[in-house]
């Protein structure tokens, strides 16, 4: 049986899963109406029952957060129809070719990866990249990493959603989240757990460049 995976409203979806992530655990909220991220009223309060909740609970939300960043700039990329997609070629691993898996079992799950389909039926530019790239299958799908985007900003400034200085302050936001709280804590570093901000990185970088991005959103 063949199931098929429909794409069309990949930005939206993306766009709603960075705005749960990103408001996880209410130490962060959004604004609907003014339609901006903040801090939360009882921040204190929320670091306290987070740590309360699990030991590791920074380390916890900066990966929610981190997520969260990354699925939101990937939305409004393609929400302005800018695709840093790429096809990742490894269902040859179930079947054929000199990357086979010896192991059954694992080669099985590539095996029914390749039994599902992706289509964007209501989006005619995704449709079309997803044609252009030679994509049939999900797991084929790379969107990439964060320095991708950090290094395509322009593309987003061409377009006027962005102005050149929103452009050099989310690229180095972007650098600063990269190298200090995603790439470090992502790969297990729990020596020094941070709830609040290194220098006032979450309050002065993070959020900042999240409400930008939240405008080259709907722009």
């Amino acid at each position: 049986m063949t199931i098929t995976h429909d794409f069309s409203d990949f930005p939206q979806a993306l766009y709603d899963f960075a705005i749960k992530q990103i408001i996880w655990f209410k130490i962060l909220e959004f604004d609907e109406s003014a339609y901006v991220i903040r801090e939360a009223s009882d921040i204190e309060q929320q670091r306290r029952l987070l740590l309360e909740n699990d030991p590791y609970g920074y380390w916890i939300w900066w990966l929610h957060f981190s997520t969260g960043f990354e699925a939101l700039i990937k939305a409004v990329f393609l929400s302005n129809k800018i695709s840093l997609i790429r096809k990742n070629d490894h269902l040859k691993k179930g079947v054929r070719g000199s990357d086979k898996l010896l192991t059954p079992i694992a080669a099985q799950v590539y095996q029914f990866i390749e039994s599902t389909r992706t289509s964007a039926s209501n989006n005619a530019w995704l449709q079309e990249e997803l044609t252009r790239l030679n994509i049939n299958h999900p797991y084929e799908i790379n969107t990439g990493n964060l320095g991708k985007y950090k290094n395509s900003l322009e593309k987003l400034e061409e377009k006027s959603k962005i102005s050149s200085a929103e452009r050099i302050f989310l690229k180095d936001a972007i650098t600063v989240l990269s190298d200090i709280r995603r790439n470090v804590d992502a790969h297990v570093f729990l020596k020094s757990q941070i709830g609040g901000s290194i220098n006032g990185d979450l309050s002065q970088l993070y959020i900042p460049s999240i409400n930008i991005l939240l405008v080259a959103y709907q722009r």
